[in-house]
Protein backbone atom coordinates (compact mmCIF):
# COMPACT_ATOMS: atom_id res chain seq x y z
CA UNK A 1 0.00 0.00 0.00
CA UNK A 2 1.47 3.32 -1.09
CA UNK A 3 1.32 6.47 0.99
CA UNK A 4 -0.83 9.33 -0.33
CA UNK A 5 0.99 11.74 -2.64
CA UNK A 6 0.09 14.98 -4.42
CA UNK A 7 0.61 15.36 -8.15
CA UNK A 8 -0.53 17.63 -10.94
CA UNK A 9 -3.84 16.47 -12.37
CA UNK A 10 -3.97 15.24 -15.94
CA UNK A 11 -6.76 14.99 -18.49
CA UNK A 12 -7.10 11.27 -17.68
CA UNK A 13 -8.19 12.26 -14.15
CA UNK A 14 -11.23 14.21 -15.34
CA UNK A 15 -13.89 11.60 -14.54
CA UNK A 16 -12.43 10.71 -11.13
CA UNK A 17 -12.16 14.39 -10.14
CA UNK A 18 -15.73 15.07 -11.28
CA UNK A 19 -17.01 12.05 -9.33
CA UNK A 20 -15.14 13.21 -6.21
CA UNK A 21 -16.57 16.74 -6.45
CA UNK A 22 -20.11 15.41 -6.95
CA UNK A 23 -19.73 13.06 -3.94
CA UNK A 24 -18.55 16.01 -1.84
CA UNK A 25 -21.44 18.17 -3.09
CA UNK A 26 -23.95 15.45 -2.17
CA UNK A 27 -22.34 14.98 1.25
CA UNK A 28 -22.46 18.72 1.97
CA UNK A 29 -26.08 18.84 0.80
CA UNK A 30 -26.98 16.11 3.31
CA UNK A 31 -25.43 18.35 5.98
CA UNK A 32 -27.64 21.26 4.91
CA UNK A 33 -25.11 22.96 2.62
CA UNK A 34 -26.38 22.71 -0.98
CA UNK A 35 -24.12 25.40 -2.45
CA UNK A 36 -22.00 22.94 -4.51
CA UNK A 37 -24.94 21.05 -6.04
CA UNK A 38 -24.83 21.38 -9.81
CA UNK A 39 -21.58 23.38 -9.78
CA UNK A 40 -19.19 20.68 -10.95
CA UNK A 41 -19.54 18.48 -14.01
CA UNK A 42 -17.13 17.16 -16.64
CA UNK A 43 -17.21 20.47 -18.53
CA UNK A 44 -16.38 22.65 -15.51
CA UNK A 45 -13.63 20.28 -14.36
CA UNK A 46 -12.21 20.16 -17.90
CA UNK A 47 -12.19 23.97 -17.97
CA UNK A 48 -10.31 24.03 -14.66
CA UNK A 49 -7.78 21.54 -16.00
CA UNK A 50 -7.19 23.83 -18.99
CA UNK A 51 -7.05 27.17 -17.15
CA UNK A 52 -5.76 26.38 -13.66
CA UNK A 53 -3.15 24.32 -11.91
CA UNK A 54 -5.17 21.40 -10.57
CA UNK A 55 -3.63 18.94 -8.13
CA UNK A 56 -4.87 15.63 -6.79
CA UNK A 57 -4.02 13.73 -3.64
CA UNK A 58 -3.81 10.12 -4.70
CA UNK A 59 -3.30 6.79 -2.97
CA UNK A 60 -3.22 3.45 -4.77
CA UNK A 61 -4.64 5.02 -7.97
CA UNK A 62 -7.59 6.44 -6.04
CA UNK A 63 -8.07 10.21 -5.97
CA UNK A 64 -8.82 11.16 -2.37
CA UNK A 65 -8.76 14.93 -2.80
CA UNK A 66 -8.19 17.79 -5.20
CA UNK A 67 -7.50 21.51 -5.29
CA UNK A 68 -7.04 24.17 -7.97
CA UNK A 69 -4.96 27.35 -8.18
CA UNK A 70 -5.77 30.02 -10.74
CA UNK A 71 -5.01 33.64 -11.50
CA UNK A 72 -8.60 34.67 -12.26
CA UNK A 73 -11.17 35.29 -9.57
CA UNK A 74 -14.64 33.78 -9.79
CA UNK A 75 -17.18 35.90 -11.65
CA UNK A 76 -19.34 36.49 -8.58
CA UNK A 77 -16.45 38.14 -6.69
CA UNK A 78 -17.14 41.48 -8.44
CA UNK A 79 -20.75 41.54 -7.19
CA UNK A 80 -20.02 40.09 -3.77
CA UNK A 81 -16.89 42.10 -2.91
CA UNK A 82 -16.60 44.99 -5.39
CA UNK A 83 -13.93 46.81 -3.36
CA UNK A 84 -11.79 43.79 -2.48
CA UNK A 85 -8.16 43.99 -3.57
CA UNK A 86 -7.05 41.67 -6.36
CA UNK A 87 -4.94 38.69 -5.32
CA UNK A 88 -2.10 37.11 -7.24
CA UNK A 89 -3.79 33.69 -7.12
CA UNK A 90 -7.11 32.15 -6.13
CA UNK A 91 -7.64 28.73 -4.61
CA UNK A 92 -10.78 26.84 -5.59
CA UNK A 93 -12.15 23.33 -5.73
CA UNK A 94 -10.69 22.08 -2.44
CA UNK A 95 -12.33 18.71 -1.90
CA UNK A 96 -11.56 15.60 0.10
CA UNK A 97 -13.55 12.40 -0.23
CA UNK A 98 -16.20 12.40 2.53
CA UNK A 99 -14.95 9.08 3.93
CA UNK A 100 -11.41 10.47 4.18
CA UNK A 101 -12.19 13.82 5.80
CA UNK A 102 -10.51 14.44 9.13
CA UNK A 103 -7.31 12.62 8.10
CA UNK A 104 -5.39 15.84 7.37
CA UNK A 105 -5.64 15.57 3.58
CA UNK A 106 -7.32 18.97 3.13
CA UNK A 107 -4.60 20.62 5.19
CA UNK A 108 -1.96 18.81 3.19
CA UNK A 109 -3.46 20.00 -0.11
CA UNK A 110 -3.70 23.58 1.17
CA UNK A 111 -0.13 23.62 2.46
CA UNK A 112 1.07 22.17 -0.84
CA UNK A 113 -0.63 24.99 -2.74
CA UNK A 114 0.67 27.67 -0.39
CA UNK A 115 4.18 26.30 -0.93
CA UNK A 116 3.62 26.45 -4.70
CA UNK A 117 2.70 30.13 -4.65
CA UNK A 118 5.19 31.11 -1.92
CA UNK A 119 5.25 34.92 -1.62
CA UNK A 120 2.09 35.66 -3.62
CA UNK A 121 -1.17 36.89 -2.12
CA UNK A 122 -3.85 34.21 -2.12
CA UNK A 123 -7.61 34.52 -1.86
CA UNK A 124 -10.43 32.03 -1.51
CA UNK A 125 -14.00 32.20 -0.34
CA UNK A 126 -16.24 30.14 1.89
CA UNK A 127 -19.91 30.17 2.78
CA UNK A 128 -20.84 31.43 6.22
CA UNK A 129 -22.90 28.35 7.10
CA UNK A 130 -19.85 26.04 7.08
CA UNK A 131 -18.18 27.02 10.39
CA UNK A 132 -15.73 24.10 10.39
CA UNK A 133 -14.35 25.28 7.04
CA UNK A 134 -14.10 28.88 8.23
CA UNK A 135 -12.10 27.71 11.24
CA UNK A 136 -9.95 25.48 9.00
CA UNK A 137 -8.93 28.44 6.82
CA UNK A 138 -8.27 30.68 9.82
CA UNK A 139 -6.06 27.98 11.38
CA UNK A 140 -4.01 27.94 8.16
CA UNK A 141 -3.34 31.68 8.51
CA UNK A 142 -6.07 33.07 6.25
CA UNK A 143 -7.91 36.20 7.37
CA UNK A 144 -11.40 37.33 6.45
CA UNK A 145 -11.07 40.57 4.50
CA UNK A 146 -14.67 40.99 3.29
CA UNK A 147 -18.15 39.55 3.70
CA UNK A 148 -20.98 39.70 1.21
CA UNK A 149 -23.77 37.85 -0.55
CA UNK A 150 -22.76 35.75 -3.55
CA UNK A 151 -24.74 33.10 -5.40
CA UNK A 152 -27.49 33.46 -2.80
CA UNK A 153 -25.29 32.73 0.22
CA UNK A 154 -23.48 34.85 2.78
CA UNK A 155 -19.80 34.39 1.91
CA UNK A 156 -16.48 35.40 3.38
CA UNK A 157 -13.48 36.37 1.29
CA UNK A 158 -10.25 35.13 2.84
CA UNK A 159 -6.75 36.38 2.11
CA UNK A 160 -3.35 34.89 2.85
CA UNK A 161 0.10 36.29 2.41
CA UNK A 162 3.26 34.59 3.62
CA UNK A 163 4.88 38.04 3.89
CA UNK A 164 2.64 39.39 6.66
Amino acid sequence: MNSPHIRKAEQKDLTKITQLLIRCAEDMHQQGMPHWLGVYDDNSVKQNLLTKQVYVLEKDDQILGCIAIGTDKAGYYADCWPKAPKADVYITQLAVSPDMQGAGYGKRLMQFCLNQVQDKTVQLDAVDHYPALLKFYKNLGFQIIATGIGLGDKRHLFSYSANR
